[in-house]
């Protein structure tokens, strides 16, 4: 399986001249074997235990550090006895390890991390560990350190920062993460003495817990780096910054801003006295905020804002304002309390927004309209039961999802642009009953997770799949459903389906699956009606149908699986048939061309799976057969 996976037809690409001529792996040049290994991931497929394999194996791997340069630690895909294997590469590998991360709030086993201090080389180190005076000693050893994080909590003093001046002289980038000790004087000492720093990251009260008694100690002390740091000479070197738990206010808010030049990031929580955020910026690229449950207004002039993200925890926020020449991302949760935005002068090409329920729709239509490049549109909780998007309100729009809080009744949809619309992953829409949807080239349609649905209209030129209420427990009632398809539908799949009007209209369908769906004879004569040329054609464990006649020249696979009800099938027009499945459709009679078949005898050239039989098709194009459990 290993060598499947490092000789796949992709990675080899580049190297055919090499390949042409060599008849055993180790005839490659090292450089490519190297090329190669670069495909596994140096912890998860075990990239060490190669050089088992023979000494040029292990020759490689010594020699090529582009291997080892960048270790990222996720212990949530790691086994126990991948630890044993990290600290063997530390070992044999460590002199070339450059970068070295873990997962935030992960476990840092002491095994491994007594191996830390003899990576020579290494240049960023980020460990979710606090940093106490006894771990700063052990990492001083690493003095060849250029970026590095420092989760201080109320251990590290500004005597340890005095350390690390010693220690990591030559860092370009250093975060203070969660230092609560540390004052303000300290972070001015820090970054004068700093001779090569290019970039500050200040997140001040991050992760704070209030309950604990020295709080109030540690809000002061964030307090009074953030106002003095901006009266610094090295303030250009602050590019992110955090404030969390500060009792900043409007004012002082735009000062700080103001005052720091070169700040590309700006994160905002839990500001009790911050009644609104007013900011303008010339380098502000993205702004977080949440947990402001005072802020009655956002308003942002910031001409190289791309990411804003609103989240939670604004409950009293009604306005929101964005001007901005290069904003390209926007996540907004209105709280139920956003009743107007605009956002203005703008490349908007995501946009997600929810918990708007007392949004103005005026206001909200106008953003849409206002920012016509949008591509990808997430949309939630909004203040109408009726919503319509247009050429006119989204004339770009490509993907449309519809998140677990969105609360319409009914949603109209005509955009000409449209390739994908979907539900919120493991979602629910208790809301949405009617659904009409008028695109060109749809990609993909994906509506589960919608048990109100009762009407569904798609007109269309043409879709590769559209799928309904898969992997649902809930039986969907469709009243009506109807398809049109100008040019062709590629798959189309229906599970658990209550139908009474279904009707697709297309000249081509490749695949059709209704799979446990109820309907009569008369709506599934409707359905074969409207779509003459099939390819493969799946009722399995339609038990309602009772008799079938079907006439598509394309027809090749026929699935009536499990159809208990099912007594006669007619097969008047299909040339091209190879195999009919009729497994647990006991008192069937099968026709063709008008004349009954003794399915015993029937000739080899057409496939049959007798009703007896328990083989079960994929929905797959051609179908894969397999045997499933005696079904009682």
């Amino acid at each position: 399986m290993m060598f499947k996976t490092l000789f796949s037809e992709h990675q080899l690409f580049y190297a055919n001249n090499d390949l042409r001529y060599a008849k055993d792996i180790n005839e490659l040049p090292d450089e490519l074997l190297a090329r190669i290994f670069r495909y596994l991931h140096p912890i998860r497929d075990e990239l060490p235990l190669l050089a088992f394999v023979c000494s040029k194996w292990r020759d490689v791997l010594q020699t090529h550090g582009i291997l080892w340069r960048h270790i990222h630690v996720d212990p949530n895909y790691f086994a126990i006895y991948h630890f044993s294997l990290l600290c063997s590469m530390f070992r044999n590998y460590g002199y070339h390890i450059q970068r070295l991360s873990w997962r935030e709030s992960s476990p840092v086993f002491r095994s491994v991390f007594s191996l830390i201090p003899t990576l020579s080389n290494l240049r960023s180190l980020r460990l979710p560990i606090l940093w106490t005076p006894e771990v700063l000693n052990k990492l001083s050893t690493l003095s060849n350190l250029e970026q590095v994080q420092i989760n201080g909590g109320y251990e590290l003093t500004d005597d340890e920062l005095e350390q690390i001046l010693t220690y990591f002289p030559n860092l370009r980038e250093i975060s203070l993460n969660a230092c609560w000790r540390i004052t303000s004087n300290g972070v001015k000492r820090l970054l004068s003495k700093l001779p090569v720093l290019e970039t500050v990251k200040l997140k001040l009260n991050s992760g704070l817990d209030i309950n604990d008694r020295r709080s109030d100690d540690a809000i002061a002390r964030g307090f009074g780096i953030a106002r003095n740091i901006v009266d610094n000479s090295t303030v250009h070197l602050v590019k992110v910054l955090c404030i969390h738990f500060l009792p900043i206010e409007v004012d002082e808010l735009w000062e700080i801003v103001n005052k720091l030049p070169c700040l590309k990031k700006l994160s905002i929580s839990n500001c009790e006295y911050l009644h609104g955020v007013r900011l303008l910026s010339d380098s502000l690229v993205k702004v977080c905020l949440h947990n402001l449950w005072n802020v009655l207004f956002v308003s942002l002039d910031i001409s190289s804002l791309r990411f804003l993200t609103v989240d939670v925890g604004l409950a009293s926020i009604e306005h929101l304002e964005v001007t901005s020449d290069n904003l390209r991302k926007v996540n907004v949760n209105g709280s139920n309390v956003l009743r107007t935005m605009k956002i203005k002068k703008s490349e908007l090409t995501f946009l997600e927004l929810k918990q708007c329920e007392e949004i103005e729709m005026r206001s909200f239509k106008e953003t849409l309209r206002n920012n016509d490049k949008l591509v990808c549109l997430r949309l939630g909780c909004i203040s109408h039961d009726s919503l319509t998007l247009d050429e006119y309100t989204v004339p770009n729009l490509q993907e449309l999802c519809l998140l677990g809080d969105f609360a319409c009744e009914t949603l109209h949809i005509r955009s000409p642009t449209l390739r994908f619309i979907h539900v919120e992953a493991e979602m629910d829409i208790v809301t949405l009953n009617h659904m009409y949807i008028t695109a060109n080239h749809l990609c993909r349609v994906a509506l589960v997770g919608m048990p109100a649905l009762k009407t569904l209209t798609i007109q269309c030129v043409s879709v590769d799949s559209i799928e309904m209420n898969l992997c649902s427990d809930d039986q969907l009632n469709l009243e009506s459903c109807v398809i049109h398809a100008m040019n062709a539908i590629g798959f189309l799949r229906f599970f658990d389906c209550n139908v009474n009007l279904l009707c697709i209209s297309t000249p081509l369908v490749k695949t059709v699956v209704l799979y446990r769906c109820q309907m009569t004879d008369y709506t599934l004569q409707m359905v074969l009606a409207g779509c003459t040329k099939i390819a493969h054609l799946n009722l399995e464990k339609c038990r309602r149908v009772t008799n079938v006649a079907i006439a598509s020249p394309p027809l090749k696979f026929l699935n009536m699986y499990g159809c208990n009800d099912l007594h006669q099938l007619s097969l008047n027009n299909c040339p091209q048939m190879i195999a009919v499945n009729l497994g647990q459709c006991p008192n069937v009679k099968l026709f063709i061309r008008g004349i009954e078949q003794d399915l015993t005898a029937l000739c080899t050239s057409l496939q049959i799976v007798h009703p007896k039989e328990f083989v079960r098709w994929s929905h797959d194009f051609p179908p894969k057969p397999y045997i499933c459990p005696i079904e009682y």
